[in-house]
């Protein structure tokens, strides 16, 4: 019945008409904003890559504003505002509107969502405790309107998220189109080399069909390798589907290791290249090998300080390309 889309800038006018409803402004503690302070608020904050803005509809109507911040952080992130227009409330609009926070943040990666909420908004205070939220902290609070009152910080673990290295198959493909249409635009040099789908005789990106016919042949014979040494390409998935990122294994040494990985642009700085390459290990050392070499660029701090949080002890160095690169050994 009800489904949530991303705020945009001609959708303010919603905002500000449910902000200005009586009730929510007392609920709230807040001031009656213009349509053209609204506007302003939403431009200073449009860049704000710490903050998400939604709009809950049934059909056409707009039911609700939800903003969620805290988008940088690693592990908690906040629902800041959520608020209901008069004519839907008591009508689940509230509680499908923080299960969409749930799911959304968990497919970012969260292990906890947070809220805070005056101690006389009863309605908000039930919402969150039948949504599983328990409250972590009760201090005072100085709203918009200049209320001094108390509030109470109210917590929910998310469920864990499960990650898992899958071989590419007929079931992934909307996924990874996906994935390569948005990270083909932020940047041309994708790692690993193997997940590339672009076809230099061709001049054009190849299907998907045809992509995992390359990837059956790195794993079979390697022909279509530099390097001729068979490899084999494993996409790094959660518990949604979303590839979040690939990491390739050579089945023997090269002079550039046995490993060769990435994440995806938008979801770096999260800890998920640890995660992928501690899975990738575990196949290493279930397929015999009792030591594995990777080469990351030394420029590429992430990746390095990733390998050595795995166990990787610096080998040696070399000049290739224009670049250096560091030669690390993890024993298995």
């Amino acid at each position: 019945m009800y489904y949530a889309k991303p705020l945009m800038a001609e959708d303010v006018h919603y905002v500000a008409s449910i902000m200005s409803e009586i009730s929510n402004i007392i609920a709230l503690h807040s001031i009656n904003h213009s349509l053209a302070e609204w506007k302003c608020i939403f431009d200073e904050n449009a860049r704000d890559a710490d903050e998400e803005n939604f709009l809950i509809c049934a059909d056409n109507d707009v039911c609700a504003w939800l903003k969620l911040n805290g988008l940088q952080n690693k592990d908690t992130a906040w629902i800041s505002m959520l608020v209901v227009a008069d004519n839907y409330k008591h009508q689940g609009v509230g509680k499908f509107a923080v299960e969409y926070a749930f799911k959304y943040l968990h497919s970012k990666g969260f292990n906890q969502i947070g809220v805070q909420t005056t101690e006389d908004n009863d309605a908000a205070k039930s919402l969150y405790m039948r949504c599983g939220f328990s409250i972590a902290e009760s201090k005072e609070f100085r709203t918009d309107d200049g209320t001094n009152i108390n509030s109470y910080v109210m917590l929910k673990t998310l469920e864990t998220k499960k990650y898992s290295l899958v071989l590419p198959d007929e079931t992934h493909k909307e996924a990874y189109i996906q994935m390569m249409d948005k990270w083909e635009v932020i940047e041309k040099n994708i790692q690993p080399e193997l997940l590339r789908r672009y076809s230099k005789s061709l001049g054009a990106n190849v299907s998907y069909w045809k992509w995992l016919q390359w990837c059956e042949d790195d794993r079979t014979t390697g022909s279509m390798l530099s390097t001729g040494v068979p490899c084999t390409l494993y996409f790094f998935v959660d518990d949604t589907g979303e590839i979040l990122g690939a990491i390739e294994i050579n089945q023997r040494n090269t002079h550039r290791g046995h490993l060769h990985a990435g994440i995806v642009p938008w979801h770096r700085g999260k800890g998920l290249g640890t995660k992928m390459l501690e899975s990738s290990l575990e196949i290493c050392r279930n397929m015999g090998m009792t030591s594995v070499d990777i080469a990351p660029y030394k420029s590429n701090k992430i990746a390095v300080k990733t390998i050595i949080k795995n166990g990787g002890v610096l080998k040696d160095e070399f000049f290739e390309n224009g670049k250096w690169s560091q030669r690390y050994t993890v024993s298995l």
